[in-house]
């Protein structure tokens, strides 16, 4: 069950001084994209925050504050993009996302969540995927002659969004097979990474996909599990860990290219027009992507955690190996955008489970900041960033990083 309380020296700890909402001051460029918080930039209150959301939290946990469906639909406007988290700990110790997760995971086992939230499990239950897809669908999109490597111990974990838009992860078994790579894909037994539940509080329901698919890797033998959308990456890397050690190693498609590139097994096309674009830093491609340490211990006096804990302030996501990639491509410039890496700007699909008006807004400036980057296209690797991104009255072209890799080679 949810424990508000193992919380408390963070909710206790936070004396508002807003730099969960900013960047940091020696590393601004500007005023213009300086914010960091996509739901406090939309609506401006306080209690649109990682501040605010902690000051709730708390007023729930000591029961000053009545749990609502209000109040649910309120805390899910939130991304759950951790830039708080990231920008709060270069101030101090403290689990700004870690405490809003508990929050929503507190809601959801009072029974109070949006529907959308809702309908997820509820599609998960019934043997579909959190989007409605059944089962039996996953793999539809599968080529006739596709043949894989039966006693490869790697695996392409293809993601539910392949069976709405199969692009990428048809790129991704391209780039496998240019680069000599053996794998095989789990097409009766993978089941959604299970990262849209948990991150909605819905653990109860999480943890039932984390262990059917890890017991899948086990009874298969899979060491190596190969993700192409950053959301299934980060939610082996981050979620997994927490219900159990996890046998096998996640890597994203990116680092799989970058090391294929520089052994020398990947070339590229050179008579292609050139191409000017940005890279978008997925969130859980990114800061949320280092592997979560569970910890247990006392806290003391002045924060002092016994025994030492491990912090993740998301400095080593995966960043370097998509740009390596993208700077290696004949043709393509990168231009970078202000806000990056662990400060990167979230996109703000996950938003629009409780405030579309609200994902909109956030999306609507990402694309505004790759515009004022010189960009023609956006270039990232998870397909609710590209959902996000392709949206909106005056969007620019969006693209999944496999399928620009896989359309340049030679």
């Amino acid at each position: 069950m949810s424990d508000l309380n193992r919380f408390r020296y963070t909710m206790e700890s936070c004396n508002h001084c807003g730099q969960c909402k900013w960047i940091l001051p020696h590393r601004m460029s500007g005023w213009d994209f300086a914010e960091v918080c996509p739901i406090h930039s939309h609506f401006g209150f306080d209690a649109y925050s990682g501040q605010g959301l902690i000051n709730i939290a708390r007023e729930v946990m000591e029961g000053r504050l009545e749990r609502t469906d209000e109040l649910a639909a309120m805390v899910q406007t939130c991304a759950g993009c951790g830039a708080c988290d990231v920008n709060c700990k270069s101030v101090r110790d403290m689990e700004v996302l870690e405490t809003i997760f508990e929050l929503r995971r507190d809601l959801a086992e009072t029974g109070h969540l949006p529907d959308a939230c809702r309908r997820m499990a509820e599609n998960v239950s019934a043997g579909r995927d959190p989007f409605g897809v059944p089962q039996a669908e996953r793999f539809s999109w599968l080529p006739e002659d596709f043949r894989e490597d039966p006693e490869a111990d790697v695996a392409l974990f293809a993601g539910c969004s392949a069976a709405r838009d199969p692009a990428p992860v048809l790129a991704a078994m391209k780039i496998l097979k240019a680069g000599g790579v053996p794998f095989r894909l789990m097409t009766e037994d993978e089941r959604c990474c299970g990262a849209a539940l948990w991150r909605s509080g819905q653990q109860s329901a999480a943890e039932k996909l984390v262990r059917h698919n890890a017991d899948a890797f086990h009874r298969a033998g899979i060491r190596t599990v190969v993700t192409v959308c950053g959301e299934c990456f980060g939610a082996f890397r981050s979620i997994y860990p927490r219900f159990g050690e996890t046998e096998f190693r996640s890597v994203h498609i990116s680092q799989i290219a970058a090391d294929l590139i520089l052994q020398g097994r990947l070339s590229f096309r050179r008579d292609l027009p050139p191409l000017t674009v940005t890279w978008h830093d997925p969130c859980m491609l990114g800061r949320l992507s280092e592997e979560y340490v569970p910890w247990e211990g006392e806290i003391r006096s002045y924060g002092l955690h016994v025994p030492e804990k491990h912090w993740n302030r998301g400095e080593f996501g995966v960043y370097r190996e998509p740009r390596d990639v993208l700077a290696a491509i004949p043709g393509v410039e990168t231009r970078e955008m202000t806000r990056r890496m662990e400060e990167a700007w979230c996109c703000g699909y996950w938003s629009g489970l409780a405030d579309p008006e609200c994902a909109a807004a956030t999306a609507g400036e990402r694309v505004r900041e790759a515009r004022a980057a010189g960009a023609e296209v956006v270039v990232t690797s998870c397909p609710f960033c590209k959902t996000a991104l392709s949206g909106g009255t005056d969007p620019l072209p969006v693209v999944d990083l496999a399928v620009l890799i896989a359309g340049r080679l030679a």
